[in-house]
């Protein structure tokens, strides 16, 4: 049995919730990151008198940065350690945000599409790794709603983002939201570097020549009993083969295709919705504050709908509530785009519509580390989720110039709510294939002269 396997079936320690606490938290500042240009979307209009296909390239910045972080420099964890990662990618939100406030009517936007795609670099390296801190430090029993918290803690940082700086935006200018960004990456890099734990299989497959102590003083801190040497891994074909191609290659290489489709076809529809929802409704109403409770609204849902589903997700197979969530997310965000930017109704349909497309997040992020053994799990997730980018990238541009070309607010919302639906699917045919493997793995006649 894996170290993980034995830690995960017992009671959490403290050191276990300590690393909890700090990974979901490092996600809050995140959600903080990505929604930030959501809701100063309206003054960045304003201020650099931008077309609404300007301003998605900017929002589309950090999704840029996100894909390289996710697939070019995730991967690197599984060489140089996760902890290790997780403080350069702190570090390197922190530099993006400080770029951004340079941005003026002299420069244009340049500076702010740097600021996006730098801060989205470090966005996308930590994504990955904190979600396979979690997968290791968290006890089997509350791991369902212990990721749906995960996934929801990017909500949480658009809410407090939306309702502390969002109204303080039209007195102080929309710098304002970078410079908090700023101070609060600084201090993100800091506590990571002094609270946040090594990846424990990490150190189990013995990468560095204190790799057994280290982990047996993590061991201890957490009440468990020292190693002799170090547990037994699941790595050992990645070892040979190399953990690119153990992703792309035999059932995991499937399981990686259907999971970036689905991932991609989710991000369209999850990124048109972050990025132009408050926009549309504060753009029609011509009242950018409105951008701000918006947000809150998107933000709200997706909070309770995440909460939710990780409740129901510690009683169901997650490859089957996740679906399930997916196609009525397609109805209830083609239902906000119907019912159009009239308030309060605007409000509710996307509180709605954000309760079901956001646990999207949970379930994908459960569903994928899972597919990999350890040496690959950093590099799977990192090029599953940086896949998924592309989709993010291309909506909000996409989405901007559909509004530049007419597209009213009904017929563009249904349309690219869509995509979740191909999302569902992906993960159905996942389901199926992990479920006929196994009953393949049971069935299969033991070997001739093997004693049974």
């Amino acid at each position: 049995m894996k170290i993980t396997d034995q830690i995960g079936n017992q009671k959490m320690s403290g050191l276990q919730i300590r690393a909890v606490v700090v990974a979901i938290t490092l996600v809050v500042l995140d959600g903080y990151d990505v929604s930030l240009t959501s809701f100063s979307a309206p003054y960045l209009e304003q201020g650099f008198g931008v077309s609404k296909a300007q301003l998605g390239l900017v929002m589309s910045g950090a999704l840029i940065g996100m894909l390289v972080g996710s697939i070019v420099v995730a991967p690197l964890a599984d060489r140089i350690g996760r902890r290790r990662m997780g403080i350069m990618a702190t570090i390197t939100i922190a530099v993006g945000m400080f770029i951004g406030p340079f941005a003026s009517i002299e420069t244009g936007t340049w500076p702010l599409v740097l600021s996006r795609i730098i801060t989205g670099v470090g966005i996308g390296a930590l994504v990955a790794v904190v979600g396979v801190i979690l997968s290791e430090y968290t006890g089997k029993r509350v791991y369902p709603l212990v990721m749906a918290i995960y996934a929801a803690a990017i909500n949480i940082g658009g809410l407090l983002g939306s309702v502390i700086v969002g109204p303080m935006l039209a007195e102080n200018g929309w710098q304002y939201g970078w410079w908090v960004g700023f101070a609060l990456s600084a201090i993100a890099a800091i506590a990571t570097f002094f609270l946040l734990p090594e990846s424990l299989a990490w150190l189990s497959e013995g990468k560095r020549p204190d790799s057994l102590a280290r982990l047996n003083a993590i061991l201890v801190k957490m009440g468990r009993p020292a190693l002799a040497a170090l547990p037994e891994t699941d790595s050992v074909k990645v070892k040979a083969d190399g953990a690119l191609r153990t992703v792309f290659t035999g059932r995991a290489g499937f399981y990686s295709v259907l999971m970036i489709v689905g991932y991609i076809a989710y991000m369209i529809s999850f990124y048109f919705m972050t990025n132009w929802s408050a926009a549309t409704v504060a753009g029609a109403n011509r009242n950018p504050a409105l951008a701000s409770s918006m947000v809150a609204a998107f933000s709200i849902g997706g909070i309770l709908g995440n909460v939710v589903f990780g409740f129901i997700g510690n009683r169901v197979n997650l490859r089957i509530l996740t679906p399930v969530f997916l196609v009525v997310a397609t109805g209830a965000l083609s239902l906000f785009g119907i019912v159009g930017p009239s308030m309060p109704t605007a409000w509710w349909t996307l509180f709605l519509a954000s309760f079901f497309v956001c646990s999207g997040t949970a379930g994908f992020y459960a569903i994928v580390p899972s597919l990999y053994p350890t040496l690959a799990r950093s590099t799977g997730f990192g090029i599953v989720i940086g896949a998924g980018r592309f989709g993010g990238i291309a909506a909000p541009i996409v989405g901007g110039a559909a509004f530049d070309a007419g597209m009213s607010m009904g017929a563009a919302f249904t349309v690219f709510a869509l995509p979740m639906l191909l999302a569902a699917v992906c993960i159905v045919v996942l389901h199926l294939s992990l479920k006929n493997s196994a009953a393949a793995a049971v069935e299969q006649p033991a070997p001739v002269g093997t004693a049974v």
